[in-house]
């Protein structure tokens, strides 16, 4: 259950005290005359429970030191008491609040700051009963995430002079930017669209999330400390040789298994066994030696492949020189030659030559022999080739183990660094221990991995599930549901009042924010209904409607609603203040005893402040005070001589 009002409390600068006692459930009315200061009650009570400026009007403020509220939830009490800002400023941080049971008012010499303004909403969203729900925008929208609290339930709990009687706005501050889509964004809500049940489902939701990032960021970190393939691993290992923890004649292992095994060992080596300060200096060297021989192997692979290479280019050149020769050398057969002939005479063009022309067998046995030569050389090209793939992938082998020597000689440089201004041997082995144990405890981590991601997977599929339950077409749906019963209960409410289209279904529309009749010509939206009767008497049906379902199901909306000068279209500014047209008397009326019907079979408490001042005995003990003496005010007239 939210609270009501039993109370509200003016100081003034001298120290008195000036009270309005109210009933709970019921209808209070304030009667009186113009600038008595009726509407200043809408801005006392919005302003004590958490308005960020107060907007009580310049006589009231300059007469009065603090602004209070005294508020009942069942039998508990709150005082909410805020003081009146100081000249030129808006709004004021010095609150004073006390909770408790059959609470006094409490003295001007009393009030002392006890809390903020944010201690103030914090503690008033406790007594109204909100609990932590937050709209989560779409992802297309930019506007951030919003908090339920008592600022977005007091828009049901207001209805200024201006407002009561608006055919453009229903709520109270809807004119205000951003509030329109506030009200829409959290009315599912208030309205009980957003139940218990929902709320715990989210909240699961939002646990489950969170617990989802904690898993993948452990296993990225468990990554991160693994390292690249054993790298991490041997350079930890050799540390631990250096010092002794491991023998030197341990082989760098290639398993999880055997890198475990070994670290373990280490870590049972007794930390405090003496270890000579050369022992890191013969791993170095040792490992230095190895890098020594990996390099001089290097280098004669090295050779081999250049050697093969040139091998290789040499081979082609031969086999395409002497293929050119053969070629020119099989030219003999084109001539028909005779071993008697001439071989002064060119056998082409029978002219006379120095030289002789050798002889075919001789031609013949050049082109075999260079034949029998490019036939040796073809065949042992691919020889060579696969001579040149096993120097590479030797080659290969050797760089990728004077990398891990490498790593090693760099890891021992390491722990000598680290560990040389520690002269105790056994500090030394300590330390190694330490980091040998902390890497000990990531592999751990990486044989549950496992574990990890079946984990993730269930996560998600659990949070998929919720999500599906969370979907917001199934609020809108419980939403829509709430609407026909509000909307039929107006229906039945405006027929009552005889109010224009009241024979048509009269509904309120949450996307549009307005009511709406649906006539055969199709909808008609609050605006388009006419008369200022209609207006007045629609936010109010409107109001009393809610209120009634907030009672009804228990919800965190605070327990009462003000309607400043409802009968405001009965009273035109031409006609004096104590007269009611007869015209309009029974219209007046009807809209009263509706109130008090409504009110009286349900839980809630309606606060009205009026000109009308009906004197029928119903009406009249539903007045809280009148201030039709000239006298008789919000703030005493002795207040204002001072």
């Amino acid at each position: 259950m939210s609270f009501q009002i039993i109370k509200i409390i003016l100081y003034s600068k001298k120290g008195a005290t000036r009270f309005l006692s109210l009933q709970t459930n019921s209808v209070n009315i304030i009667t009186g005359a113009s600038k008595t200061g009726k509407s200043a009650l809408i801005h006392i009570v919005d302003y004590c429970l958490g308005r960020t400026e107060s907007r009580i009007p310049g006589v009231i403020r300059e007469n009065v030191s603090w602004f209070g509220v005294h508020l009942v939830r069942r039998k508990e009490e709150l005082f909410v008491i805020r003081r009146n800002p100081f000249p030129g400023k808006l709004s004021s941080e010095d609150i004073y609040i006390e909770k408790g049971f059959n609470l006094k008012v409490p003295n001007h010499d009393e009030l002392i700051q006890n809390t903020n303004l944010e201690g103030l909403i914090s503690l008033l969203n406790d007594f109204a009963g909100i609990s932590e729900y937050s709209f989560d925008t779409k992802p297309e929208h930019t506007r951030k995430v919003g908090i339920a609290n008592i600022t977005k339930a007091l828009i049901y709990c207001f209805q200024e002079q201006s407002e009561v009687a608006n055919q453009y706005f229903l709520f109270h501050r809807q004119g205000e930017e951003y509030i329109p889509q506030s009200i829409r964004d959290y009315m599912p809500f208030f309205l009980g669209a957003v139940n218990k049940e929902h709320l715990l489902h989210k909240e699961e939701l939002n646990r489950l999330k969170q617990q989802l990032r904690k898993l993948e960021k452990h296993i990225v970190e468990t990554e991160r400390l693994k390292g690249t393939a054993f790298e991490r691993a041997h350079s930890l290992i050799a540390e631990a040789i250096s010092v002794g923890l491991i023998p030197s004649s341990q082989q760098m292992p290639n398993s999880w298994i055997s890198v475990k095994e070994a670290l373990s060992s280490a870590l049972r080596s007794r930390a405090e066994l003496d270890v000579p300060e050369t022992r890191y200096i013969q791993e170095l060297n040792r490992l230095f030696e190895a890098k020594k021989e990996l390099n001089n192997k290097h280098r004669s692979v090295n050779e081999e492949i250049i050697a093969l290479r040139a091998l290789r280019t040499r081979g082609e050149g031969f086999s395409h020189e002497a293929t050119e020769q053969r070629a020119r050398l099989n030219s003999i057969g084109l001539l028909s030659i005779n071993e008697d002939a001439n071989h002064y005479i060119c056998p082409l063009c029978d002219s006379a030559m120095d030289n002789p022309t050798p002889g075919s067998k001789a031609i013949l046995t050049n082109l075999k022999s260079i034949s029998d030569q490019i036939e040796g050389v073809s065949t042992d090209l691919p020889h060579i080739e696969q001579l040149i793939a096993t120097a590479e992938a030797k080659l290969t082998e050797i760089n990728s183990e004077l990398k891990d020597v490498n790593g090693q000689i760099q890891a021992v440089q390491r722990a000598n660094q680290r560990i040389e201004v520690i002269r105790d041997s056994n500090s030394k082995r300590t330390l190694i221990q330490g980091r040998l144990s902390l890497y000990l405890e990531t592999i751990i981590e990486v044989e549950d991995e496992v574990v990890n991601r079946k984990e993730i997977e269930e996560l998600k599929a659990n949070i998929s599930y919720l999500e599906k339950l969370l979907d917001i077409n199934e609020i809108e749906d419980r939403l829509n549901s709430i609407m026909s019963f509000i909307s039929q209960e107006m229906t039945e409410m405006a027929k009552i009042l005889k109010l224009e289209y009241s024979n048509y279904p009269i509904r309120l529309n949450p996307k549009k924010l307005t009511v709406i009749a649906d006539t055969e010509n199709g909808p008609l939206p609050l605006e388009k209904m006419g008369s200022g009767e209609n207006w007045v008497s629609l936010h109010l049906i409107t109001h009393l409607v809610l209120h009634r379902w907030f009672a009804k199901k228990d919800l965190p909306v605070p327990r009462f609603v003000f309607f400043d000068q409802p009968t405001q279209a009965y009273f035109p500014p031409e006609v004096a203040e104590e007269t009611v047209k007869n015209t309009d008397k029974e219209a007046v009326e009807r809209m009263f005893y509706l109130i008090l019907e409504k009110v009286k079979d349900s839980e809630f408490q309606v606060i009205i402040t009026e000109h009308a001042d009906i004197l029928e005995k119903w009406y009249q003990e539903m007045v809280a005070e009148k201030w039709w003496d000239g006298v008789k005010k919000l703030v005493p007239l002795e207040w204002i001589k001072q």
